[in-house]
């Protein structure tokens, strides 16, 4: 091995050393957090808060011998993408560090000891979280493309049971103080954003060892009006003809008619669209699986509609959009063309709100 190779590798050793170095150090302030929690250790807590301090000035430090990389050897190809992976993961372990110091100075503010029920709830999504990061990074430093694949997974599981404590504490909301109440939902929030960080390293070790990108999300989105006979449809044809590489759409009514309206089909020809459905479908199972839906359009909803409940992670819309019904000719009239436009703008503006703009 040449010099230049032996310096070469230890310089990449220096960086795999710091990484896995920080990242135990994250961890064990999520730890402490969670452990000084159990004990009502406010000690332990500040000691969280204040050893942030330090795991700051080691990403920095990674950044800059990162840098100093870069000068000394110009990487290419496989080196470069490691820096590169390197330098953006970077950015997400110190949020990571500052979610352990966040719990900690939410937990300083309670003003009594929190049941011991909702804390062995808090110990398991957090160790869920620690083993998560722990994987990744080691999946990273050991270019481990199946661990970073199945260590990506859990990510779901840990969504999964936010969202069922997310519910939970909002039917508790009543027994609890709302001071408990707002540091229990931001307790819960930053675990399941840890997570996150650790997927996000998944990522970059799939980026770093093959040069593949991440995989461009595709939103699932339900649009939903009273009868599902005619507006969601269009609505959900139109979609699928401008957005189906970035998302999957459905359509559903919360009173549906037996049958689609006679307009419908002469609505979808003339405008060039694919009717996916002959038939209407009731509303239902929103709540069934956790992230089933990103976002859900509601349309023309009535004053007194009786909402369905929402996942913690998607998002909710209203559209006012005007009904063309009373049309003998619906391929020639104008409010029909005027609802078309309309929907496709809502969902354009959607869609690039979500994913971004197109290139042009």
């Amino acid at each position: 091995m040449s010099r230049y190779e032996e310096r070469l590798s230890e310089d990449l050793g220096e960086i795999r050393t710091e990484l896995r170095t920080v990242t135990e150090d994250i961890n064990d302030a999520l730890n402490m957090a969670i452990e000084a929690l159990r004990k009502n250790d406010t000690d332990l807590l500040n000691e969280v808060v204040i050893g942030d301090l330090k795991i700051n000035r080691k990403i920095s430090h990674i950044d800059d011998i990162c840098h100093q990389f870069v000068v000394r050897h110009l990487p290419a190809a496989g080196h470069l993408r490691f820096i590169s992976s390197t330098l953006r993961m970077t950015i997400g372990l110190e949020r990571a560090g500052d979610y352990a110091v966040t719990i900690s100075r939410v937990v300083l503010q309670l003003e009594k000891k929190l049941d011991k029920s909702i804390v062995d709830d808090i110990s398991k999504v957090a160790e869920a979280s620690h083993n998560m990061l722990r994987d990744a990074m080691r999946a990273f430093l050991e270019s481990d493309l199946e661990l970073a694949q199945n260590t990506r997974l859990v990510s779901r599981r840990i969504a999964a049971a936010y969202d069922g404590l997310f519910h939970t504490l909002i039917e508790e909301t009543p027994r609890r103080p709302r001071k408990e109440m707002a540091a229990l939902v931001t307790i819960f929030a930053k675990l399941d954003r840890f997570s996150d960080q650790a997927k996000n390293v998944c990522d970059a070790t799939v980026f770093s060892v093959t040069g593949e990108e991440k995989t461009q999300k595709r939103y699932r989105v339900i649009f939903i009006d009273k009868h599902n006979d005619l507006l969601s449809h269009l609505a959900e044809c139109i979609a699928w003809k401008g957005f189906s590489n970035e998302g999957i759409f459905a359509s559903a009514g919360w009173a549906p008619s037996k049958d689609l309206h006679p307009n419908t089909q002469p609505i979808v020809e003339k405008f060039g669209l694919e009717l996916r459905r002959a038939q209407t479908t009731l509303l239902s199972g929103l709540n069934e699986t956790p992230v089933e839906y990103n976002v859900v359009v509601f349309i023309n909803p009535d004053e007194d509609l009786n909402w369905p409940e929402i996942s913690y992670h998607t998002i909710l819309q209203k559209w006012q959009v005007p009904t063309p019904l009373n049309s003998d000719d619906a391929g020639h009239d104008e409010s029909v063309t005027l609802t078309v436009h309309q929907l496709t703008s809502r969902i354009n503006d959607l869609m690039e709100r979500l994913c971004g703009k197109r290139p042009s």
